[in-house]
């Protein structure tokens, strides 16, 4: 997998539960596109903003239609 350490990361999608991200991004990693999630439930106290899924931005637009095609 390329690594892409010197990318800033981007937020391609924000989820209500930590499921859900961890879902989306076992999609990604399948498809050898590296990601992380930060984020609490929003569910959870002080969660309001839910779970984003980020990506490096030279993989931002590959990793959105992935996950588009869903």
């Amino acid at each position: 997998m390329p690594t892409h350490s010197h990318e800033p990361m981007k937020t391609i999608k924000t989820y209500t539960t930590q499921l859900k991200a961890e879902l989306a991004k076992l999609s990604l990693e399948h498809a050898g596109i590296p990601s992380m999630i930060v984020g609490i439930d929003v569910g959870v106290e002080g969660g309001a903003s839910g779970v984003q899924l980020l990506v490096p931005g030279d993989c931002a637009k590959a990793a959105q239609k992935l996950l588009d095609s869903a």
